[in-house]
């Protein structure tokens, strides 16, 4: 009885250590005003946690089981969708891959100011344009209601000012999701006979949705992504992993 008492002493312990460390890293991204179903999900799930970590001894035995066993297999669930992916959180390009043409997925603009997020894929798809010149870049993007220009319009502004050509830019200013962002790409392509073997820009967390969709409608994926900032990294992992599942199921 009194290792049992024990055991879930320190079951109860876990819970809470593990659902304050989890809810502080949701809260976090809220302090640049940061707020989507990402953080919406892991603040709701991480005080679940907490609750259930404060009340365990109280529950009745098979109540207490099944709490345990949603935990247990919330987290089976989210370590296994981590893996896959992991996979595709590539930051540095294969040489090998013989990519031309980059697409540079859009991100939060702020008036006509940059996130940081959409300065980082910029400097990446620069980097690699630098690297190879005969690399165009297809700049993805529309224009939200809270935004003075287009995403795509925004990144231009940042290539051009890198010393990127803006005979190797084409922009993309319509689409308002990465299905969207990469379909109507895809346009752009055919349209101008580039290369359908595709280098995607965007941060690590994206990469594998992107990889879905590009799977999906025919483009010869690779990747180079960009770092997301730490305390950022949880919220929007765990929103893209609800795009993953969408993806994999629809």
């Amino acid at each position: 009885m009194e290792r049992s008492s024990k055991g879930l002493n320190v079951l109860k312990l876990l819970f809470i250590i593990i659902g304050v460390f989890l809810l502080l890293w949701y809260l976090a991204p809220l302090i640049s005003g940061i707020f989507n179903i990402g953080n919406a999900v892991g603040i709701v799930f991480s005080g679940s946690l907490i609750l259930c970590g404060v009340f365990l001894e109280k529950m009745p035995p098979h109540i207490r089981i099944a709490v345990i066993c949603v935990f247990t297999a919330a987290a089976i669930v989210f370590v296994s969708l981590f893996a896959y992916m992991a996979h595709y959180m590539n930051y540095n390009s294969d040489p090998c891959s013989g990519a031309e043409t980059v697409i540079v997925l859009g991100c939060k603009v702020d008036g006509s100011v940059p996130s940081l997020q959409l300065s980082r894929r910029c400097q990446v798809a620069v980097e690699f344009m630098q690297e190879k010149p005969d690399a165009v870049a297809v700049l993805s993007g529309g224009q939200g209601s809270d935004e003075d220009i287009s995403e795509a319009e925004c990144m231009k502004r940042l290539l051009m000012d890198a010393g990127i050509d803006e005979s190797r830019i084409y922009l993309e200013d319509q689409s308002t999701n990465t299905r969207e962002n990469l379909s109507n790409s895809l346009k752009i392509i055919k349209e101008n006979s580039l290369s359908q073997k595709v280098l995607i820009v965007t941060n690590e967390y994206h990469q594998c949705r992107a990889m879905l969709i590009c799977r999906d409608l025919g483009l010869d994926y690779h990747s180079k992504s960009a770092k997301t900032s730490a305390y950022t990294f949880l919220t929007f992992l765990t929103r893209d992993m609800l795009g993953v599942v969408k993806e994999l199921i629809f």
